[in-house]
């Protein structure tokens, strides 16, 4: 069965009215568009780890360290972000990664557990030593609860240091009115806009 020639005209010109319809672009705005859309692309991407992070600390209490020296190199490296989860200092054995205050509340330290020890019900005395130490922690850390390693990433905390100076406060606001700028300035759509006012004005004129 054989179509009339009508319909491939009519198909024709439909196609070619479409065409025609659609925006044509400046080389230099396509380029724009192809970045903007990269940029919008990636700021998506950071926002959702960003929120995913946040809703993983908040369902499982997963809380990020920095790593600023290198005592359990190789392991983990200075720089990383380590995220460790509360739990009872009961689970953690010996090998376990373990995040505790250090005595005389100077600061926490993540090294590896070596010993452990119950002296009294629930209450624990944890022996730890960092990979690339020779020697254990001078002083044992007397605990009920401890942050049990889960998971680190490597150089993020040189990213976390930068984004807590004032330097790293003044780029991330740039870098958030720059993502705001390129959502609102759609190229595409403003060329059609254009067009379709145009079009309006002709229309009133003819």
């Amino acid at each position: 069965m054989s179509l009339p020639p009508e319909f491939w005209k009519e198909d024709l010109e439909d196609d070619a009215t479409e065409k025609a319809s659609r925006p044509q672009l400046h080389p230099a705005v396509r380029i724009y568009a192809f970045l903007r859309s990269g940029i919008l692309s990636l700021g998506a991407v950071v926002g959702v780890a960003c929120i995913a992070a946040f809703a993983v600390s908040l369902l499982f209490g997963v809380r990020p360290l920095v790593v600023v020296s290198g005592s359990m190199e190789p392991t983990i490296p200075v720089g990383s972000v380590v995220f460790s989860a509360q739990v009872s200092a009961g689970e953690l054995k010996e090998g376990s990664i373990a995040t505790v205050e250090r005595p005389r509340n100077l600061g926490l330290v993540t090294h590896r557990v070596v010993k452990s020890v119950e002296p009294a019900s629930g209450v624990y005395e944890l022996t730890l030593k960092g990979d690339a130490n020779a020697q254990e922690d001078p002083e044992s850390y007397t605990v009920q609860t401890a942050g049990k390693y889960v998971w680190h990433i490597v150089g993020l905390g040189y990213l976390a240091s930068f984004l807590q100076s004032q330097d790293g406060m003044i780029f991330a606001l740039a870098a958030g009115l720059l993502v705001l700028a390129l959502f609102v300035l759609d190229p595409v759509r403003s060329k059609g806009g254009q067009k379709a006012r145009d079009g309006a004005t002709h229309g009133k004129h003819s």
